[in-house]
């Protein structure tokens, strides 16, 4: 098969900010091919394999990688694959370099030679968040003509998206967790009260752990305690009435178990990056 290789200038657009944002929905089967630039990628949902050099590596939902210029990679046997592509130009990264270099694990995924890659797992929550921040830089990227500070919101997106994929890696290189299937039912017992708080003691005496162990063991699960993971996931809900009903934000407030929209709209802001109406506009609004 002929291998191709990218060019930054036929993706980035804006000369102040290499950064382009593409979501493949679905991906299709991939030659061998290489970039110029930078590539995170972020599978969503779906199956396939994930060629790199004569390596296969199955990939499938939360499964997060780098690929660096020159390294060669493609795509095979998929099954409703879908992903998000963050391109990011090599001068994007040097801005802030020397920096970037003092962040655990930044150097084994941006630095190393050769086509060796890691493929990072983010579990759902993880993988929320990521996606989450990657909207956001592709909302911001996409104003940089309005030259009011979107580009640099997108570089601080951009930044936050690193941070995140690097602590995950080394986090998990260094990961105590013992699976354990109490938490799976603990948040079977979340998803089931989406319309009310839920407090640490309630979770703790329905797993039948003290509240400490639960509190660590699902930490190194998912990245959150399990108090803002179900906070996190009302919010997930309500971003979901915001798309699917026309109800008012008071309804929704109410149906997620805040106690007032003031206090619902700043929990939303803080889990999604913008506001509700914000979210709704986004994702309601042709951008064809």
């Amino acid at each position: 098969m002929k291998e191709y290789i990218l060019r930054g200038e036929m993706f980035f657009h804006e000369p102040l900010l290499p950064l382009e944002v593409l979501h493949r929905d679905p991906e299709i089967p991939f030659s061998l091919h290489s970039h110029d630039f930078y590539e995170l990628v972020i599978v969503v949902s779906g199956q396939g394999v994930h060629r790199i050099g004569e390596k296969h590596v199955p990939i499938t939902d939360g499964h997060t990688f780098l690929i660096r210029p020159g390294c060669r990679h493609g795509y095979s046997h998929i099954n409703d694959l879908t992903l998000y592509n963050i391109l990011i130009g090599e001068r994007a990264l040097a801005l802030h370099l020397h920096e970037l270099k003092e962040i655990n694990g930044f150097a084994e995924l941006f630095l190393q030679a050769g086509e060796e890659v890691h493929h990072v797992k983010l579990n759902n929550h993880q993988l929320s968040e990521a996606v989450t921040i990657v909207n956001a830089i592709r909302l911001e990227s996409e104003r940089q003509e309005h030259s009011y500070g979107a580009g640099a919101l997108a570089y601080a997106k951009m930044l936050q998206l690193i941070v995140l994929v690097c602590r995950v890696y080394s986090e998990h290189k260094g990961s105590t967790f013992i699976a354990d299937q109490r938490l799976d039912e603990v948040i079977a017992f979340m998803e089931e009260n989406l319309d009310r708080p839920l407090s640490l003691k309630e979770l703790a005496d329905y797993a039948a752990m003290s509240t400490s162990t639960l509190n660590r063991q699902f930490k190194l699960s998912t990245g959150w305690s399990p108090v803002e993971f179900h906070i996190h996931r009302r919010v997930a809900y309500a971003a979901k009435l915001l798309l699917t009903t026309d109800y008012s934000m008071e309804r929704i407030s109410e149906l997620t178990g805040f106690s007032d929209s003031n206090y619902f709209a700043r929990q939303f802001r803080t889990h999604m990056q913008m506001s509700p109406r914000e979210y709704k506009q986004l994702w309601t609004t042709d951008r064809s």
